[in-house]
């Protein structure tokens, strides 16, 4: 048997305006709850399983995934940049020149050493 505590009961009463009655089914509730005790508000396991997968449906509703319009400019840039240092360059020996991503990164290496060259895009400036 719970120890009932009066102070608790009587702020129940008063802030809910339920009774007395009320007021200790609502604190033996939420002993069971406490104690993780089963409820009569429990979900059944096939309540359950459809409840997670309807969480689960609404994560994946909300991942819509944005996509950018290309930067044709800055393709052409990084295109004539990377064919540059393969084909035309004359100081070193660029190897492995390669267009990670094609509006912004070209990598690549001069004998040991690897090399990430990223084309950035400034504002305009605001007036």
């Amino acid at each position: 048997m719970m120890k009932i505590d009066e102070k608790r009961i009587a702020m129940l009463m008063k802030t809910l305006d339920i009774t007395r009655e009320e007021a200790l089914e609502l604190e033996g509730y939420d002993a069971d709850v406490a104690a993780d005790k089963k409820t009569q508000y429990d979900l059944s396991p096939e309540q359950q399983k459809v409840a997670s997968e309807m969480a689960r449906a609404d994560v994946e509703v909300g991942k819509r995934k944005s996509t950018r319009k290309p930067n044709e400019l800055k393709e052409a840039i990084v295109r004539e940049i990377a064919e540059f240092l393969s084909e035309d360059a004359l100081g070193q020996m660029y190897e492995a020149v390669q267009i990670a991503n094609a509006n912004r990164t070209i990598t690549f290496s001069v004998g040991e050493k690897r090399f990430e060259l990223n084309l950035i895009e400034k504002r305009a400036p605001k007036p």
